[in-house]
């Protein structure tokens, strides 16, 4: 387990004097697997409001995380008996694209 990074200061709390006592109260603690699971994991503390706590959000920031799999071929679809006639229809199958690449994107994609 280890420590959530702070962002937006260094403290959670104040006992609200005018000289205040300002300390570090509240944290957030997350495992090796959270943290491969969401990688982009981050702590906000928001402005205190009514209490002498700050709140924090934990954001995940998940949907900006951009990971795909890698394409991977094996070796087997290229052996089995079906693989090159499917690649065949699929590339004398027409379709409207603007360029190669295009039309690359899209058969692709299919099936």
């Amino acid at each position: 387990m280890r420590d959530v990074d702070l962002n937006g200061g260094k403290y959670t709390w104040s006992n609200n004097q005018l000289d205040p006592t300002l300390e570090r109260l509240d944290r957030v603690l997350m495992s090796d697997k959270w943290e491969k699971e969401f990688p982009l994991t981050n702590l906000r503390k928001a402005p205190r409001e009514m209490s002498d706590h700050n709140p924090l959000m934990l954001c995940t920031d998940w949907e900006m995380k951009k990971e795909t799999r890698p394409f991977c071929i094996e070796t087997s679809w290229i052996r089995h008996h079906e693989f090159l006639p499917k690649v065949r229809a699929i590339w004398e199958e027409q379709v409207l694209a603007k360029d190669a690449v295009e039309v690359w994107g899209i058969k692709s994609q299919e099936n």
